[in-house]
């Protein structure tokens, strides 16, 4: 028998891929076909459904990494400039002049965070060149750390950029795709179904040799993802276990005599 597992835990991703395992393993054996050919065809139809809806799903993500990156480089500028401004209130800090000079060049290159998002990446890069040849001031006045944040966090918004042009490209999505949750309502059943017809089979002495190799790879599939599941479990209640205040009972034990005492 093919072993049940709670194939319903795994996240969208690793369903995906679950299920697209299970297909791939039933289409090596023709006697699946033979006797359960509409329900395999179904499943390879619901599985399509279900890749646009996580592609979907992952430009969504990647949206929302995107906007974030775009965010923080904002931040950092802004914190760059307010820095500067801070240190320039004050004509007699020692950092005054070199303060004064980085300024000069963030004020000419200009205010990115009023720019489209693609010259507000090009206006960056152009100023971390020009602030180049002042590192010796930025070091002095200890904003160089925040100079090379902000280039940083300027190079990953580019790269999440350019990652999603071309997930946009590379697949064209349906305005209102179907979502994870509907794609997996469709293929849950058919699933149990194929698992179940399988098994029912598998029980019958003159089909028994004839899935015998199926049933021991769908095993060997379903045993990895459940090890998986549980190595994920383990994990979160070893976090959970450390997390955990040791000194509990102290604290229990301290407010039980603060009690006693004052009485």
């Amino acid at each position: 028998m093919i072993n049940k597992n709670s194939f319903r835990d795994l996240r969208n991703a690793e369903y995906y891929q679950y299920m697209t395992s299970v297909r791939d393993i039933l289409a090596k054996y023709p006697v699946v076909g033979e006797s359960f050919g509409c329900l395999q065809d179904e499943l390879s139809a619901n599985l399509a459904i279900a890749e646009t809806a996580l592609a979907a799903e992952r430009r969504s993500e990647k949206v929302r990494e995107k906007n974030e990156a775009d965010r923080y480089r904002d931040r950092l500028h802004s914190k760059l400039f307010n820095y500067l401004k801070m240190i320039l209130y004050d004509e007699r800090d020692p950092r005054y002049d070199d303060a004064l000079a980085v300024m000069r060049v963030v004020k000419e290159a200009g205010n990115p965070t009023r720019m489209s998002e693609n010259a507000q990446s090009a206006l960056m890069t152009t100023l971390g060149n020009r602030l180049q040849p002042l590192r010796r001031q930025l070091e002095a006045i200890e904003a160089q750390t925040i100079v090379d944040q902000m280039m940083e966090a300027n190079r990953q918004f580019i790269a999440i950029e350019k990652e999603l042009r071309e997930a946009i490209a590379a697949q064209k999505l349906d305005a209102t795709p179907t979502s994870m949750a509907a794609a997996r309502r469709l293929i849950d059943p058919i699933y149990r179904a194929l698992i179940d017809a399988i098994n029912g089979f598998a029980n019958v002495p003159s089909k028994r040799d004839a899935f015998k190799e199926l049933i021991a790879e769908m095993n060997v599939l379903t045993a990895r993802y459940d090890a998986m599941m549980a190595a994920r479990k383990r994990e979160k209640k070893s976090v959970e276990t450390d997390n955990y205040p040791s000194n509990v009972c102290d604290v229990c034990n301290n407010s039980q005599q603060s009690v006693v005492d004052s009485q």
